[in-house]
């Protein structure tokens, strides 16, 4: 359990450092920027910062993969897994077309198409696909931990089909709020995870 503790740990340090790259460097290059041309600016004039930010949630993907593989070893529920090994794939080739792409792109037609492929996979396959293992996992611990935490891990993985919606119905709004209920709850179950040992 000492494992499953460490990967709690790591999961949650690294998914709080995404959401605060999301919430002060990434925003200023997404949708929910209205000004285009502020948006394409600030990709060209800080692809540095961009890159950076976006490094944190290709961080964030292996963490919580190395997570659930820990957290289903542990608990003997393996299959989930699969799911996040899934996930990976469309989730860092949209963050390739994010990072290295979109920056060096002159026409705003096609910015704005790959720039929604990239959404459809990570916020949209992607994510659905985590949400679901969480989901997998939280439900079939419940009798392990505290009613608190795995219900934690329910409302993280609904939250993340919602998130998962918006961004198929390409919903900014949507996205935004979801990812504003997301986080908060990924990091609470993390939490409740690395500080109370499950029950035999």
């Amino acid at each position: 359990m000492k494992r499953l503790r460490h990967a709690a740990i790591i999961a949650f340090f690294v998914h709080l450092l995404a959401g605060a790259g999301m919430a002060l460097i990434l925003r200023r290059g997404l949708d929910t920027n209205p000004d285009f041309q502020d948006r394409l600016s600030f990709l060209v004039q800080h692809r540095g910062l961009w890159t950076l930010g976006w490094l944190t949630w290709t961080a964030a993907a292996l963490a919580i993969l190395y997570f659930y593989a820990v957290f289903a070893a542990e608990h003997r529920v393996r299959f989930a897994v699969l799911l996040t090994v899934a996930a990976i794939a469309p989730d860092l080739s949209a963050q390739a077309i994010e990072i290295a792409v979109l920056p060096g792109l002159a026409s705003p037609e096609l910015f704005l198409a790959l720039h929604r492929v990239a959404v459809v996979m990570s916020g949209g396959v992607a994510n659905g696909l985590y949400s679901t293992t969480a989901l997998i996992l939280a439900w079939s611990t419940r009798n392990a931990y505290p009613s608190w935490v795995w219900i934690i891990g329910i409302a993280a993985a609904f939250s993340g089909f919602l998130l998962s919606a918006s961004a198929f119905v390409d919903s900014v709004s949507g996205m935004f709020w979801t990812n504003v209920l997301l986080v908060p709850a990924i990091l609470a179950w993390l939490a409740g995870i690395a500080a109370i040992p499950p029950k035999p």
